[in-house]
């Protein structure tokens, strides 16, 4: 039986919200970062000789340069180059096992030297990249490049897909599913269940796509290294941009256990700001973890703000806070694992898991908005942010997000959220660990009510019931959702399921093989297309 949310509460929108520090300058010895250039010469020289080879005349559509993996961790991707006696525009066109797997993009500009980014590739084998060249006057010509990549490695992943016959596969315009892991290399696979991409660099939590199309991806100073202190802002071909490093002495890491193994400085989640800055979840060596965010210019690597948690919520909260328990003394009593900005408003919804609760906040001032969870044991003070509704409470609920605009009504709100639904303070314990689920609530914010629109989960049972990570997305193009149950069988298993509004499944993929820590944190469809590479 499901318990329901039913706080009798009011929506406190302005005035009566609870104020929180927002500090503008972090104490010395707290969270540090700088922005880091020494990769920029290495960098520099692979494209001087590239441009070498573009420039010397040597290369023409009888004759092309290839140069897989150009920047050294992106092995199914490759740089062509060219020069043509006319300008000519330049469609690319990687041919797939059947039409559905092909991906092709355009370049619209006319030039007489081409510098081709290829995405897309296979492993293992020799690709047909197709290059339609067409002149100002409409004439083409249609040339393949042949392209040889290596095997994956054998340590990668297994991955079976079952797809539903007849039932369109909601794979945008060059999509793939792309796999964010807790650890080890992110990559990304085609309905067929071909990988097409991945990286050699290690990544955790953060893989997000930013407004240029490149990539906010969260790395180590190296692959065996043991903490993910590096921010990279790079791009499917693994060319930098940017790079922000973090001093490790804040690290913590997700086990709890005395013996540190891997750690984090940005822990879950990193988020690109209107005015382009980043918003990332950060440890910031207290006693307490996972409760601080940092915004950080991109330019200049600079903190510029500081959202603490602590300074948010009552202390007895985060004090007297006993639900879990940790090895090395710290205290996890909040585990934010994402957050969101809402432009309607300026202000962000963060996921709690160890609350089991959704908070918006007002981002210039930290006041809190509203609430979404079981309210009855929440401090005195807390009760008038809770939304009412007949909603079941969320219980270690991860990747709340926010959907595009459902019904019409600017006073309405859509998210969408994986409940893990275990119980850990505050949520429903006669439900807990019997399943997980994919949940849509709409908020209206000006009566301060929540409704359940729609569910996805509950029907699997404990067999997918996953106590941790996982995410839930809204597909535009067809309304489907895609959901990761990523720590299926204790994290052996990670299963990726896309349904329809009625439930029917459409397509499951299955990832086994894994080493420990490698399970699926998040799934994505996103475009593999090259945005925004240029020397």
């Amino acid at each position: 039986m499901k318990k329901f949310l039913v706080a009798a509460v009011l929506l406190c929108l302005s005035g009566c919200a609870m104020g929180a520090t927002v500090q503008d300058d972090m104490e010395e010895g707290e969270v540090q970062v700088s922005l880091n250039q020494e990769w920029e010469e290495e960098q520099k020289k692979k494209e001087v000789e590239y441009r070498s080879a573009l420039n010397n005349g040597d290369y023409t559509l009888e004759n092309f340069f290839v140069k897989v993996n150009p920047y050294g961790t992106s092995p199914l991707t490759a740089l062509v180059q060219f020069q043509t006696d006319i300008p000519m525009r330049t469609r690319v066109t990687v041919s797939g096992k059947d039409a559905e797997t092909e991906i092709s993009y355009a370049f619209d500009e006319y030039v007489t030297k081409h510098s081709l980014p290829i995405t897309g590739l296979y492993a293992g084998q020799t690709n047909s990249v197709q290059l339609t060249l067409t002149d100002e006057h409409g004439n083409e010509q249609v040339k393949i490049v042949p392209i040889d990549t290596e095997p994956l490695p054998d340590s990668f992943s297994t991955i079976d897909v079952e797809k539903t016959e007849g039932e369109p596969i909601d794979f945008g315009e060059n999509q793939l599913t792309f796999i964010i892991p807790s650890t080890k290399q992110p990559y990304a696979f085609d309905e067929n269940g071909d990988v097409r991409w991945y990286s050699t660099k290690y990544n955790s939590h953060v893989f997000e796509a930013l407004e240029n199309g490149n990539l906010l991806y969260l790395t180590k100073q190296s692959n065996d290294g043991d903490t993910y202190n590096v921010l990279l802002e790079t791009d499917y071909l693994g060319k930098i941009y940017h790079r922000y490093d973090f001093s490790a002495s804040t690290a913590a890491n997700e086990s709890g256990k005395s013996e540190q193994g891997e750690t984090t400085v940005v822990h879950h989640d990193g988020i690109e700001l209107p005015n382009g800055n980043l918003l990332l979840t950060v440890n910031d060596g207290s006693k307490y973890i996972e409760d601080t965010m940092v915004e950080v210019d991109r330019e200049t690597g600079e903190i510029v703000k500081t959202i603490d948690l602590k300074d948010v919520f009552p202390k007895e909260m985060y004090e007297e806070y006993e639900s879990t328990k940790r090895e090395d003394g710290k205290v996890d009593w909040f585990h934010q694992n994402s957050v969101v900005y809402d432009t309607s408003d300026d202000s962000i919804i963060l996921s709690g898991r160890h609350q089991d609760a959704i908070v918006k906040i007002d981002y210039q001032t930290s006041q809190i908005k509203w609430i979404i969870s079981e309210g009855s044991d929440w401090p005195k003070s807390m009760q008038k942010y809770l939304l009412s509704g007949k909603i079941k409470a969320p219980g270690g609920q991860h990747a709340a997000v926010i959907m595009p605009d459902q019904d019409g009504n600017s006073d309405t709100l859509d998210l969408m959220f994986y409940d893990n639904n275990i119980a850990v303070t505050h949520g429903d314990k006669e439900a807990s660990e019997k399943y997980s689920e994919a949940q849509q609530i709409r908020i209206n914010e000006k009566t301060g009510t929540v409704e359940e629109i729609w569910t996805f989960g509950e029907e699997l049972g404990e067999s997918y019931h996953t106590r941790i990570i996982g995410s839930a997305y809204y597909l535009p193009e067809t309304a489907n959702c895609l959901i990761n149950f990523g720590y299926r069988k204790e994290g052996k298993v990670s299963s990726i399921l896309e349904v329809d509004r009625n439930g029917q499944k459409i397509f499951q993929a299955d990832i086994s093989g894994f080493p420990t820590g490698a399970w699926v944190y998040r799934a994505k469809r996103q475009s593999i297309r090259p945005e925004a590479w240029t020397y």
